[in-house]
């Protein structure tokens, strides 16, 4: 009877899809040396060097510079994918490879896991120089709560751009859509406005990064809010804002509210120090909360994935019922 089984016509395959990579890039996460993401991070911070060799350079002249780098180094890897499926006879293997290789956060977190165990061994030199492969700002100087709390907030704001936006891009888009969002996200992490040196050669990067991973944002937010109380994270997010994008200050808020610890504040970014809202909850957080946030964003994907399902169950539905 199994030979009569067939996928519904006009249901789109994307949604089960989603589900399926991403539990196979949970229970076998591709390597950090092998993965393609990790070729393309060096390729990028070559490319920068290359590109941008003198930051004291004017500023449109920086800015000119930066945006035919994306150009450079975004648009042949997209032509090259592209043109895969010219020749595939299965395209959603080839969409299921590419969301593969876009997605790497099992492999974040566990990191992130690692550094609390450091950290509640007293190893804290040794935590600072495992934190540098997971966050941007410097790292040498950071307490023990400064180094928490930094965790906390790159783990929520990955969470958002690096696996909730990737399956969104990839619902709207299939695999190119997907790892052509990711390649963008992996510049602008690697062309941080946020540092000196590419304080204008990054503004386009940056746009794109965030036009791109805003809605993402916003149903992380929704999300948050839903599950830790809409009221109290609407009254942390009605705090003065500065230095932040929109999207990422109210996800932090929300993170704050999720975990009760105070976040945000100062950072220092190699010399130059950015002031930045304070997200407070009366609490510093301690290695502990590291944990914490990985457990709150779980159940964050858990609700999306079955956001995702519900849909295409009721597609289903109503495509067997007209």
């Amino acid at each position: 009877m199994f030979y009569n089984l067939s996928w519904p016509e006009g249901l789109s395959a994307y949604p089960a899809l989603v589900v399926l990579v991403v539990v196979v890039a949970r229970l076998l996460p591709m390597p950090p040396q092998y993965h393609p993401l990790t070729l393309f991070r060096l390729l990028a911070q070559q490319l920068g060097k290359k590109v941008n060799p003198d930051p004291s350079r004017s500023r449109q002249q920086l800015m000119i510079s930066g945006a035919l780098a994306i150009l450079v180094i975004w648009l042949p890897i997209m032509a090259l994918l592209y043109s895969l499926y010219w020749f595939s006879e299965l395209p959603l293997v080839l969409d299921a490879l590419l969301l593969y290789c876009s997605l790497d956060w099992h492999t974040q977190q566990q990191q992130a896991l690692v550094i609390q165990r450091q950290l509640q061994a007293c190893q804290l030199t040794l935590a600072r120089e495992q934190a540098k492969q997971l966050l941007c700002r410097r790292t040498a100087s950071l307490s023990e709560m400064g180094l928490s709390k930094a965790l906390i907030e790159s783990l929520t704001l990955r969470s958002a751009r690096q696996l909730i936006a990737v399956c969104c891009w990839f619902l709207i888009g299939g695999g190119l859509a997907a790892i052509g969002y990711r390649l963008l996200i992996e510049m602008h992490q690697q062309w941080n406005i946020k540092r000196s040196a590419h304080r204008y050669f990054g503004v386009t990067i940056a746009l794109l990064a965030n036009l791109t991973s805003f809605i993402p944002k916003l149903i992380s937010v929704s999300l948050l809010a839903f599950q830790h109380g809409i009221l109290q994270c609407y009254r942390q997010c009605r705090q003065p804002k500065m230095n932040l994008s929109s999207g990422s200050y109210w996800l932090l808020c929300c993170a704050s509210v999720a975990v009760q610890r105070n976040i945000g504040g100062p950072v220092f970014y190699n010399e130059h120090k950015l002031q930045r809202s304070k997200m407070l909850q009366g609490t510093d957080p301690k290695p502990t909360d590291i944990a914490r946030i990985i457990k709150r964003l779980h159940f964050v994907h858990l609700y999306l994935y079955v956001l995702i399902m519900t849909t295409s169950l009721l597609q289903l539905v109503w495509l067997q019922t007209n």
